[in-house]
């Protein structure tokens, strides 16, 4: 039987060479010819030097373009502009709350991009070129998770280890690498500087040291810093090792390597509709299919008290400016090598425009608006996927493909929403299993269209099954109380044993707010990443979002940073500046007490 967290009421709604034209010149006699005959031998001579020394001395090679996005056992849809050709497929998964999910047993976050900041810059030293059988390991500045301050310059970095920094006072360097940090960017380090285990100073960061990690000790518990203007990790990050401004020779054979190279990200963001102020902004008030995603930055200035929307209280609406850097939302959804979201709306045949209230519907011709912004896979699994009805599931899932949009989440019954979607990022085979736990009405059955409950029996197996093969596994579900920032223990539950099952990274919507994150056994739960695209321009809170930023190594997650937004003019999302992003990290990081540890 289908369970659903009591907690959780029943919800109907959702409140980016000799040009041959031109004449040689005459010839000079004999004299010459012999002259460059002898110079073409020489060179001869000397470029196959250079390719002999060349093969038996390959340079790194160069980070691969990004694959392309395919769902599995389905085919292509069309490419749209700014993203890969994704398939399409049904897919979804997610499993109970409370008590261990049934057929299993119990087992076992910045703000917008930072620049480094101004001032003199030291000297360059060359970094350190690795001996004989050695690497380089980039070296870089870690700060707290919630940490919203800009990047570093050399000269600030010196400056730290000099002990002159009023910025980061307590700075803190692993014991094994202080001798070869020193050298690499010729500086005496103070003896106020502390070392001591990659555990030590990720335990110093959260209590707001400066600290320096090798590449592989950094985890997302941290916040990895750019070193001037370079980052490596993130959209922006550079492409090989030789890029990073620190980095220093580990010869010892038993030491992790660092392969820039098998760098990729994942962005994710909450809950998409298509219908209502979307589709007025877009199409009635004619700012056309690009707009949602030209949001640049923003600053709240202030706010006043209250909107229209009353019946969960009082909620303060933000005054705001708009600060430039038009495309920047677009750009960060786009330059990720794999981009996800939730579609709340079905896109049925016989689709209606609402200016407001419910049931939701979406334009089949807007979806093309989501893949030619970068967007290449969307979850079905919500409340909303059956505002249509059976026909409306079953049209939607003609129209995403050929919008160039895999998804999955939702089916005709039970078994095609249990298909997950199976996609290929960078070479990284990416399972993503969605569910919904909201509403018992939509929960698809044997018999019965909907979404795949989370508290599916098969959903534990099929974690367990997709984390058994090469690859990351994302648990995609919708869930929680809408406006209520702490999950609920049913959710806690979920989520822990999603994560011990296998799963890499869960990432929720559902609350219509960017809500709590959870740490389990060193794997992170965003519980709610809020409203993408959605009107609910009623209260600060719910015009609020978290774009979430993941890198990862191979398959292994090293940084996860949440790029909080503000949803301008009822549909497009603007990033927010650092002093308004330490407001919603405040609320996110009350909100999960008892759940972190950094």
């Amino acid at each position: 039987m289908t369970r659903r967290d009591p907690s959780v009421p029943s919800r109907p709604q959702a409140t980016p060479r000799h040009d041959p034209r031109l004449p040689r010149a005459p010839r000079n006699g004999p004299a010459i010819g012999q002259i460059l005959v002898a110079v073409t031998f020489l060179a001869m001579l000397v470029g196959t030097a250079g390719f002999v020394f060349a093969a038996l001395h390959p340079g790194p090679s160069p980070k691969p373009a990004p694959s392309g996005l395919t769902a599995a056992g389905t085919t292509p849809g069309p490419t749209s502009p700014g993203t890969s050709a994704p398939g399409s497929s049904v897919a979804a998964a997610d499993q109970p709350d409370s008590a261990p999910p049934s057929g299993s047993a119990p087992s076992g976050a910045p703000a917008p991009s930072d620049s480094a900041s101004p001032g003199p810059t030291a000297t360059p030293t060359p970094a350190p070129t690795p001996g004989s059988g050695g690497s380089l390991m980039p070296i870089v500045p870690v700060v707290s998770f919630w940490d919203v301050g800009p990047g570093l310059s050399r000269a600030d970095l010196t400056a730290a280890l000099q002990g002159q920094s009023s910025r980061y006072p307590t700075v803190i360097v692993p014991s094994a690498d202080r001798d070869a940090i020193a050298a690499a960017l010729g500086v005496t380090i103070a003896d106020a500087v502390t070392s001591g285990t990659a555990d030590d100073i990720r335990a110093a960061v959260k209590d707001g040291a400066l600290g320096l990690l090798r590449a592989t000790d950094v985890t997302p518990q941290v916040r990895a810093l750019p070193l001037d203007g370079k980052d490596l990790f993130g959209n922006d990050r550079v492409a090989k090792t030789a890029d990073w401004p620190l980095s220093i020779p580990i010869a010892d054979a038993s030491a992790a390597a660092w392969d820039q190279g098998a760098s990729w990200t994942l962005v994710a963001g909450g809950d998409i509709v298509l219908d209502r102020g979307t589709y007025l902004k877009v199409v009635k008030d004619g700012k056309g299919v690009t707009y949602p995603f030209d949001g640049g930055t923003a600053q709240v200035t202030g706010r006043h008290c209250c909107g229209w929307f009353t019946e969960l209280g009082k909620y303060d609406i933000p005054d705001y400016v708009q600060t430039g850097n038009a495309g920047v939302v677009r750009s960060l959804v786009s330059g990720a090598d794999l981009t996800i979201a939730n579609l709340e709306d079905p896109t049925p045949d016989d689709w209606v425009y609402h200016a407001h209230g419910l049931p939701f519907s979406g334009d089949p011709a807007l979806l093309s608006m989501l893949s030619g912004a970068g967007i290449d896979f969307v979850t079905l699994a919500n409340n909303h996927i059956e505002d249509y009805g059976t026909s409306g599931i079953k049209d939607t899932v003609k129209h995403l493909p050929q919008a160039g949009l895999a998804f999955a989440g939702a089916g005709l019954d039970l078994g095609q929403a249990q298909q997950p979607g199976v996609l290929t990022a960078d070479g990284q085979t990416v399972t993503i299993l969605p569910c919904v736990a909201v509403d018992p009405n939509v929960f698809a059955t044997a018999k019965r269209s909907g979404g795949r409950p989370c508290d599916d029996p098969q959903l534990i197996p099929d974690i367990r099954a997709a984390a058994a093969k090469p690859g990351v596994v994302i648990v995609f579900p919708h869930w929680g109380t809408e406006y209520v920032y702490p999950p609920s223990g049913l959710q806690r539950s979920f989520a822990k044993h999603w994560l011990a099952a296998g799963a890499d990274l869960v990432l929720g919507s559902g609350p219509h707010i960017a809500g709590a994150i959870g740490d389990f056994g060193g794997k992170l739960c965003i519980f709610s990443m809020g409203n993408f695209l959605l009107d609910q321009n009623w209260a600060e809170i719910t015009m609020e979002g978290l774009l979430v930023e993941v890198t990862f190594n191979g398959d292994q997650v090293v940084q996860t940073r949440l790029h909080p937004t503000l949803i301008l003019d009822l549909t497009q999302p603007n990033l927010l500046d650092p002093e308004t992003t330490a407001v919603v990290y405040g609320r996110i990081e009350k909100a999960s007490k008892g759940m972190l540890d950094f």
